[in-house]
């Protein structure tokens, strides 16, 4: 398999929620019965269950409650039917109730009175300690559940499944402590994400299946020997991707069928930690959130993740705290995120990622399928290895306003492996289109950058360690943070904003729909930001398009004015090489009104090409009104290195467009040239 795939090793015995030996047949799907305000239909109930209990009361009261799991089981519920089991209470086997609800009156299993969660313990005995199958519209919450015995078969805490149903929608499994799921302690099967805390799958063969609305929040979820938290699919085939680890899944590779992802899944504000194999992954998904999550000491058996999904369409991750994944060798995974098989226009944002042994962020896919990632607003603190690591297809890689902390810790300094750490890492020549803009990077580490030169870098400071040769508009030296390197969760990283004196500040490039926020919440400015993850001055925090750029001068060398505000100093607008004559504009359309009180230019070749004399205009509406005359630009460089230069105006000015009135420039080969123009 390729570079980052965390299940080889030979088969043994899996788990597969609903059958020990293949897939259930196909049963059909009754739609829920609609309330029409009849006499005939009955009104919701309320079911009580309590050790003390008796099985031939009629579980309708906390006097008359029932006693056993088996009794529970024995029932259909059915639309906004509640049972609660007693706070305190413990109960051994397996809770799979019957009946469904809807969306507006689901099937509630939670607990009553005060004390601990009631204990459901599978004794290592069952597949699932609580099992959902086959139904829709139910809601699990609040429960302590365990799974395990003296065996090393893979069980799971709290599973739901469906087979050939089409569309589930309602599952909420929240506030349930999960721990103590039975697993083998080494090989493969410690990394089976068919088991562990919490797992929903999609079964079948006949109908599409998929859940919509699914919901998994704040639950606690420890001590397993495999998965923490996982959602999958036998609805998976798409790219070249045919199936999902035979050995592991239980599910023979002929079986799996055409992609069909569920819609409307969130994972989020879980505590998961001290897991042998991955922490949260979602598979076959369409939107899935995954956000608010603590994730801590996962792979410590297995190397594996803290977070990663496959097989997913425009997956949010955000606003996560993960950290402590272990290192299990060079091509053993162990970052706390990884954009994994088939997974198209992912964003990883505001997420907190420390002292990960592998690294802060991985993609890699298979087959055709590529893995493609935006990483923006984002601390990486303390991660070793490779903190970036690109293998297998993995493209559309988009890292900016990221604040990279990697000092030289004694697990970088002492590791046996250190001579294969990077900053940046390319496995594979399948890797292409990754671009890093507008980070701070703090290498005391001195960590290389194994990129095989298919990484852009444009406009990154680097402080201390090696500056890519490919960056022509590096900054370098002392970031001047506040307090970097000192944060102790999420909720710490105010040491990450630039100081008053910062060399980041409002030095970044104006990249087009960056989600208006930073790493801290803080809204984002209009124009240039200040370099990596956190803003020192807020603004207006607005997601917008680029500007739009037009010129009367005309266009040479194939270039495009939409060049100028396209949040890259690598490509550049050029005026024809004959016929340029004075004065010309250029001119920029903003989205939305702006504040404007200085214009930067950015050049290369500025001594040979770079304008030396403009007025600057802004819009007020209804006409251009002139705001600086006759500015003079100097460039003291000639080279491919990428120079900035500025224009300040008398006083700020609000706007919605700017224009350069250009009079004269250098015309060492006959054209003038802009790579980027941006506002402060």
């Amino acid at each position: 398999m390729s570079r980052g795939w965390r299940f080889a090793g030979p088969a043994l015995a899996a788990v597969l929620i609903g059958t020990s030996t293949g897939i259930t047949a196909p049963t059909a799907w009754a739609a829920p019965a609609r309330d029409h305000g009849g006499p005939s239909l009955k009104a919701a109930t309320s079911y009580y269950v309590d050790p003390q209990g008796s099985d031939s009361a009629d579980g309708r009261t906390p006097a008359t409650a029932w006693k056993t799991l088996s009794k529970v089981n024995a029932q259909t519920f059915k639309a906004g039917d509640t049972v609660s089991f007693k706070a305190g209470g413990a109960w051994t086997g397996q809770l799979t109730p019957h009946g469904s609800g809807t969306a507006s009156s689901p099937v509630t299993l939670t607990s009553y009175g005060t004390g601990a969660r009631p204990r459901i313990d599978g004794g290592g005995s069952v597949d699932a300690a609580i099992k959902i199958a086959d139904l829709h519209d139910v809601v699990v919450d609040g429960f302590e559940v365990t799974n395990t015995g003296s065996g090393t078969t893979p069980r799971i805490g709290i599973g739901v499944s469906a087979t050939d149903k089409g569309a589930v929608p309602g599952i909420t499994v929240r506030n349930n402590q999960v721990h103590a799921i039975q697993g083998a302690a080494s090989g493969s099967q410690a990394s089976n994400p068919s088991a562990g805390g919490i797992i929903v799958s999609a079964l079948g063969k006949q109908t599409p299946t998929y859940y919509d609305n699914l919901r998994i929040e704040d639950n606690e979820v420890f001590d397993s020997r495999s998965y923490g938290i996982v959602t999958w699919s036998q609805w998976m085939q798409r790219e070249g991707w045919n199936s999902l680890w035979a050995d592991l899944m239980g599910i023979p590779d002929a079986d799996y069928r055409p992609w069909t992802p569920s819609t409307g899944v969130v994972v989020d504000g879980n505590t998961v930690h001290d897991i042998s194999a991955g922490g949260i992954t979602v598979m076959q998904a369409q939107g899935a959130r995954i956000e608010h999550n603590r994730v801590d000491k996962t792979a410590q058996n297995h190397g594996n993740v803290g977070i990663w999904w496959a097989g997913a369409d425009d997956t949010m991750v955000q606003y996560n705290d993960v950290s402590g994944t272990k290192y299990w060798g060079v091509a053993s995974d162990g970052t706390a995120f990884d954009a994994d098989a088939s997974v198209h226009r992912s964003i990883v944002q505001h997420n907190f990622s420390h002292d990960n042994e592998g690294g802060f962020f991985i993609a890699v896919s298979t087959a055709s399928a590529p893995a493609e990632a935006k990483i923006r607003y984002n601390v990486s603190q303390g991660d070793a290895n490779q903190v970036f690591a690109l293998s297998t297809n993995a493209k559309n890689i988009d890292i900016y306003n990221n604040t990279i902390w990697v000092p030289l810790t004694p697990f970088i300094a002492n590791h046996p492996d250190r001579a294969s750490f990077s900053l940046v890492k390319v496995w594979n020549s399948t890797v292409k289109d990754v671009r890093f803009r507008n980070n701070v990077i703090y290498n005391g580490a001195k960590l290389p950058y194994n990129d095989q030169s298919v990484v852009t870098y444009d406009r990154n400071l680097y402080q201390d360690g090696p500056v890519p040769s490919a960056d022509k508009a590096a900054l370098t030296g002392d970031s001047k943070l506040t307090s970097p390197g000192t944060a102790k969760s999420i909720a710490d990283l105010s040491g990450y904003v630039p100081s008053a004196n910062s060399p980041a500040i409002a030095a970044g490039l104006d990249i087009a729909n960056d989600g208006g926020r930073d790493t801290v919440d803080t809204k984002l400015p209009s124009g240039m930001p200040d370099l990596g993850g956190l803003q020192r001055a807020g603004g207006p925090g607005r997601d917008e398009a680029a500007p739009t750029a037009t010129t009367t001068f005309g266009d040479g060398q194939s270039t495009s004015p939409a060049a100028l505000t396209d949040g890259s100093d690598y490509t550049s607008w050029a005026s024809p090489s004959s016929g340029v004559t004075y004065p010309g504009t250029i001119t920029l359309n903003f989205p939305s009104d702006r504040t404007v009180s200085e214009v930067v230019l950015a050049t290369h070749f500025g001594q040979g090409q770079g304008i030396t004399k403009a007025d600057v205009q802004t819009w007020n509406g209804s006409s251009w009104v002139t705001r600086a005359t006759d500015a003079q630009i100097t460039w003291t460089s000639n080279s491919a290195t990428v120079e900035r230069q500025s224009v300040r105006l008398p006083s700020a000015v609000s706007t919605t467009g700017l224009r350069l009135v250009v009079k004269s420039a250098n015309h060492t080969w006959g054209n003038l040239s802009v790579n980027e123009i941006t506002t402060r």
